[in-house]
């Protein structure tokens, strides 16, 4: 007797019969067409609902189609087992979209419930709970068993898989525990690999840590791994197996080796040169290039913030500096100013005479020294005598190595002139050209639906798709988008630009399904983790937004990784949290250092979705003075070798000074991927954080598609107030 006969057998026992089958009942059938059921056997479908119509002849049924949400209820009459009207229809459905049960149990009738499903559920977890009797079937080869197998626990349905290959009479002795699937038995090969192969080719695996239970069925082999050697059984000839230890070897796949470095000592610039910081008999403040907002387009803006006691006032000039203690009661009160060793005219407060520094480019900063007091006075004498900032530039560093000239650390033409640049041009792509030569939207749809299978592989292909549709029909948008997450291992760079579209339509459900996908795909990127919790937050999960931030500035999020490089974003996400939220909020893991507010005039983040994508930012300033950003392997080795290693694809910088307010302008350059083989365009992400740490703090979010090499056009063009 085959499975399909056995089928008939079954439903009529479960339903009492054929006699019972006269009086008419309530049924449901709750068909799912996500993009993932395309492959279903719709034939053993169809064999079901025969067999089933069959028993119960005469019915009242409520057609439920469904993916990223129920999509429609029709209602059919089934009269003396004729259910020919809901076949036609079945035949006639499209599959597209992700899959979600969210809403399903409440557009189902009393009644039985006929649930087709792979239980691929991709775009929510919650389980229905159906009050009828539940009947759940699916004919999809890939399938989530696990899934299913709940639903039918939950429900106390009933579970008819036609990938079932087992005989449902067999039976095994001499098992520890056997209840049709499952075997178990103790093994004395620790971190061995056990697995089943099935005839179908399918894996099933298990580690065997003192014993194992693995799923599999009579016929099936299974292989036990340790080192390089390998022994198999088919399953049911017995339950003894002979293992030898003799000979067995370990091959290495990988070795990496890394080279132990001493602790480099730590220097400071002095007005006497390099010191070892720890024989300096006073206190001295020191910043790095690193420590320099990537924003500061003036270097006043370059010390804001940065020094304890060093002051300047609104519209101030770098050379207008201050500094506590103040040596000076009637006379000048400003700061010497002292680039690469030579002093620089000395501004006066008294005669209110100003000598401008504007013509030193911040980039070009290595290093900026405070000395007060003593430290100044010794060597530069009355000069010094309000304090010193020493600033050693880059091309000084580089000089030391190379013996050619420093150039004082000037910035030259860097007056932006160009007209703005607005990327009006349309978006042309091959399967963006089918689309429009549909009439309306239902025949563009159509066109999608049958290229839809020679692109689905390229990774921005559903969004460029789902951006087509956005306008004229935000649901096919929205459900078009959700396909990402049907594809079975979808690419990285697919899912993290699905992750940033998400957030710039503020789709904050699915943002969260997003990051939770990258986390599970890929939990070795430090950018993973970051999504999710800036998914949390997005969503007004705040608690599990700070939980995760705290875990990655703990190192506790994953103790095989280094988050150090992300704690300057993670660090102001927790404090800004800290200070928006701190009522809704359980902080006492959170490190007292994180708990002050911090606020800037605004804050940018940027955000790519291919890690190996280069390009450039140009920032203009409203002194339409710019400075340009480089995110190369040739401008900033060290930070692209630091992403490839760790993982990270977000920059943050700061927009603070009086000078900053009015308009600003960003301009993005694509430059092409490092790999020549990576083909996939880039979607840059640029949120403005308006009055950041302040009570009327606010968000804006500009994002453009990169693909182009050399192509430039506008990312943000916005306003600080």
């Amino acid at each position: 007797m085959n499975l399909l006969k056995k089928i008939i057998v079954f439903i009529c026992l479960i339903l009492g019969g054929y006699g019972y089958a006269q009086d008419s009942k309530n049924v449901s059938i709750c068909w799912d067409v996500s993009l993932s059921m395309k492959n279903r056997d719709t034939e053993k479908d169809y064999y079901f609902l025969d067999a089933y119509f069959k028993t119960v002849q005469n019915a009242q049924v409520s057609l439920i189609t469904f993916s990223n949400q129920v999509l429609s209820k029709d209602t059919y009459q089934v009269t003396s087992s004729d259910w020919s009207a809901i076949k036609q229809k079945l035949e006639e459905l499209q599959y597209d979209g992700a899959t979600s049960y969210a809403s399903l149990s409440s557009y189902v009738d009393t009644g039985d419930v006929l649930l087709f499903t792979d239980g691929g559920q991709n775009l929510s977890n919650g389980t229905p709970n159906f009050s009828g009797e539940l009947y759940i079937i699916n004919s999809n080869k890939s399938f989530d068993k696990a899934s299913l197998n709940l639903l039918s626990i939950v429900n106390n349905g009933n579970l008819v898989d036609f990938n079932e290959k087992r005989d449902p009479d067999a039976t095994i002795d001499n098992l520890s525990e056997y209840n049709g699937t499952i075997y178990s038995g103790t093994m004395g090969l620790e971190g061995a690999e056990i697995y089943v192969e099935g005839n179908d080719g399918n894996r099933v695996r298990s580690n065997a840590t003192g014993g194992f239970s693995i799923d599999g069925r009579v016929g099936d082999t299974l292989v036990i791994a340790y080192g390089n050697k390998i022994e198999k059984q088919v399953l049911g000839e017995t339950n003894t197996l002979n293992f030898s230890l003799e000979d067995q070897g370990i091959q290495l796949q990988e070795v990496v080796v890394s080279e132990r470095k001493s602790e480099p000592v730590e220097t400071i610039t002095t007005g006497y040169g390099e010191e070892n910081r720890d024989k300096v008999g006073y206190a001295v403040q020191s910043i790095s290039s690193d420590d320099i907002s990537d924003a500061a387009s003036t270097p006043d803006m370059a010390i804001q913030g940065k020094f304890s006691g060093v002051n300047l006032g609104q519209g101030d000039d770098l050379s207008q500096v201050t500094m506590r203690p103040r040596m000076s009661l009637l006379g000048n009160v400003y700061g010497l100013i002292v680039i690469d060793g030579v002093p620089l005219r000395q501004s006066d407060s008294a005669s209110g005479t100003v000598f401008s520094s504007d013509f030193i480019n911040p980039e070009n900063i290595a290093d900026i020294t405070v000395l007060k007091g003593l430290a100044a006075t010794n060597k530069y004498g009355s000069l010094g005598v309000n304090g010193v900032l020493l600033i050693t530039s880059k091309t000084a560093n580089y000089a030391k190595e190379t013996s050619e000239k420093p150039d004082m650390a000037r910035l030259r033409d860097n007056i932006y002139e160009d007209k703005i640049k607005v990327n009006n041009k349309t978006l042309v792509t091959p399967y963006l050209k089918e689309l429009k030569k549909g009439k309306n939207v239902r025949e563009a749809y159509d066109i999608y639906l049958n290229q839809r299978e020679a692109y689905r592989n390229v990774p921005e292909y559903f969004l460029d798709v789902s951006n087509f549709f956005l306008a004229s029909s935000p649901e096919l948008a929205e459900r078009i988008l959700s396909n990402i997450l049907e594809i079975e291992n979808p690419s990285y760079d697919a899912l993290r630009a699905l992750f940033l579209q998400c957030t710039e339509q503020e789709n904050h459900k699915m943002g969260v399904v997003a990051a939770d996908k990258l986390l599970e795909l890929f939990p070795n990127k430090t950018q993973s983790y970051f999504d999710v919790a800036l998914a949390q937050k997005n969503a007004g999960n705040f608690q599990e937004a700070l939980n995760m931030f705290n875990a990655m500035v703990t190192g506790s999020a994953n103790l095989q990784l280094n988050f150090s490089s992300m704690e300057k974003v993670v660090g102001t996400e927790i404090r800004n949290m800290v200070n928006n939220h701190r009522s809704k909020l359980n902080i006492d893991k959170v490190d007292p250092k994180y708990r002050n507010n911090v606020t800037y005039n605004g804050r940018l983040i940027l955000s790519w979705s291919v890690p190996d994508a280069e390009f450039s930012v140009q920032f203009v300033n409203p002194q339409k003075r710019f400075f340009t950003w480089e995110h190369t392997e040739i401008g900033d080795r060290n930070r692209i070798l630091q992403e490839l290693q760790h993982g990270n694809s977000t920059e943050q910088f700061e927009i603070v000074g009086a000078e900053t307010k009015g308009e600003w302008i960003l301009n993005a350059t694509y430059l092409g991927n490092r790999t020549p083989k990576n083909k996939a365009a880039t979607f840059l992400k640029c949120t403005v954080q308006y009055n950041f740490g302040k009570p009327n703090q606010r968000s804006e979010v500009f994002m453009v598609r990169l693909q182009e090499v050399g192509e430039e056009q506008q990312l943000a063009r916005f306003t600080v107030e």
